[in-house]
């Protein structure tokens, strides 16, 4: 199980590593289109494989379990980055704070207020709770099918929804997908003695090359549109599933025959803090750092890769100085952690 555990963390530090690089200014549209195929899928997928419902007496204990992980985070988080941006980052904009707009943005938190990254905590918290009622009894073959099925039509039903200009409390039109990550991240678990033999790293290069293949053939046929699960661009859903499941199966490959890596099960073990605070503090921070020494030291910032690279490691010690300060725990100034581990 440990061991189990440990490539877990490492993908989930991967994860967290590709949401920075992806929200960074200065990737390059192929990485960017590239990453974005499954690294949103991922971190639901994972969610999932750490999930035990079984281990809760109750739906109440559940419930708060989950509340206390994820939604309490959630508030706190917003709270501190609203805070520090407004008397840090941008101290001449204190006297025009609208204290009914950041309660709004902290209660409705649909896509007119919110911080974007956040939106992962609301959606998951509600997609563990829907998938709680279904993970909860045992189901045959064909009553797991209609599941599958009813989700995937609640996917498009949310897409014409979010199409139409209805932004929903807490984006629910967008718990479907993250269930249909987090069922297949239980399933995957459940039955990982039999997939073992197709975890080989043989295995790589083939998931690899499907994910660029699908992934590619699908943002073709969009229009060379980037897969975005927040804003509801998925493209050709067929394609898109399989080119994100792709994805996870290439990373957990990987991570199963690479040694554990202590620092990406330490990045992975905070991914929360790293969430919520790397885009609008630290990466907006980091990048008006670039903007001036590119101006200076125009030889070292001549690739766009390069120049994410230092970005992307830059705002990992930024997120590792705010860590700190938070003082291992999920909450700012060393509050006590709330909420267990699934695993």
């Amino acid at each position: 199980m440990k061991k189990r555990i440990g490539y877990v963390d490492m993908a989930k530090g991967l994860a967290i590593i590709l949401v920075i690089v992806g929200h960074s200014n200065f990737v390059p549209p192929l990485a960017r289109m590239i990453l974005y195929i499954f690294h949103i899928p991922l971190f639901f997928f994972l969610s999932g494989f750490t999930l035990n419902v079984r281990k809760f007496k109750t739906f109440s204990d559940y419930c708060l379990n989950k509340l206390k992980s994820l939604v309490v985070p959630f508030f706190i988080l917003n709270s501190f980055v609203f805070l520090f941006q407004l008397f840090v980052m941008y101290p001449d904009q204190v006297l025009a704070f609208n204290i009914l707009h950041f309660i709004k943005q902290l209660l409705i938190s649909d896509r007119l207020h919110i911080y974007y990254q956040l939106w992962f905590l609301n959606v998951l918290f509600l997609a563990h709770i829907f998938s709680y009622f279904i993970l909860k009894r045992r189901w045959n073959a064909g009553q797991w099918l209609m599941i599958i099925v009813s989700l995937l039509f609640l996917v498009y039903l949310g897409q014409k929804v979010y199409e139409k200009d209805y932004y929903l409390i807490w984006n629910i039109d967008l718990v479907p997908v993250a269930m249909i990550f987090i069922l297949l991240g239980v399933w995957t678990k459940n039955n990982l003695h039999q997939l073992e033999k197709y975890f080989s790293v043989y295995f790589l290069p083939v998931g690899g090359l499907l994910t660029l293949l699908i992934g590619g053939i699908n943002y073709r046929l969009s229009g060379k549109q980037t897969v975005d699960l927040y804003y509801q661009q998925i493209g050709n859903h067929l394609l898109f599933y399989i080119a994100a499941i792709s994805g996870i199966w290439s990373v957990l490959i990987f991570f199963k025959a690479l040694p554990e890596s202590s620092i990406l099960k330490s990045i992975g073990q905070k991914t929360l803090i790293y969430y919520g605070v790397h885009s609008p503090i630290v990466l907006v921070l980091v990048e008006k750092l670039i903007k001036e020494l590119s101006n200076k030291y125009t030889g070292i910032f001549i690739n766009q890769y390069i120049t994410t690279s230092i970005v992307v490691i830059l705002t990992i010690l930024g997120c590792e100085s705010i860590v700190w300060m938070f003082r291992g725990t999920n909450f700012p100034f060393g509050i006590k952690r709330v909420g267990e581990k699934d695993e």
